[in-house]
């Protein structure tokens, strides 16, 4: 019985958190308040590439997720299981629409750290703007399945219910 992720599924699951979290975080600050340009820029510069060279790693830890699953300690009732299931798939669900959305609405090429350029996939401006609109309505609702996800944790760690020690190296 498999009682711990494995080493490859806490490293990106960690990895999502990091960058999910400062993505997030970030590009609310500068969507909210009215930061100065040269720190819009580099936010959007630093999120721009920072989430292009997330995106292999997002479909390996989806790969890892489908593949090896989860622990079978059984420390959640069926219920809460039917209900963390779901909660995975939403925000599985929920990454894939921000990231492919991200890709999507960039109206320039794709600068990573300036090491390389990806080619703007879609020069149809309207295009662009329709992608822009789901973009930021999938990055609100991936906050808040985040904000679920961290106090649905909490709970079970409350609780008794050691989840982070799956989760943990």
């Amino acid at each position: 019985m498999k009682s711990k992720y494995s080493a490859a599924q806490v490293f990106l699951h960690w990895l999502s958190a990091v960058i999910i979290i400062w993505g997030t975080l970030s590009g609310f600050m500068v969507a909210l308040f009215e930061p100065a340009f040269e720190h819009k820029a580099w936010v959007g510069f630093v999120n721009v590439s920072l989430t292009t060279l997330f995106i292999p790693f997002f479909v390996m830890r989806l790969w890892f997720a489908f593949r090896h699953g989860k622990p079978n300690d059984h420390l959640l009732s069926s219920r809460e299981e039917k209900l963390s299931a779901i909660g995975h798939a939403l925000l599985y669900l929920n990454m894939t629409i921000v990231m492919l959305s991200g890709v999507l609405m960039m109206d320039r090429p794709i600068n990573v750290f300036d090491w390389f350029s990806l080619p703007q996939p879609i020069e149809n401006e309207s295009i662009t703007r329709v992608f822009n609109r789901v973009h930021i309505f999938s990055c609100a609702t991936l906050g808040l399945l985040v904000i679920g996800h961290v106090l649905a944790v909490v709970k079970h760690q409350m609780k008794g219910k050691a989840l982070l020690r799956r989760m943990s190296w």
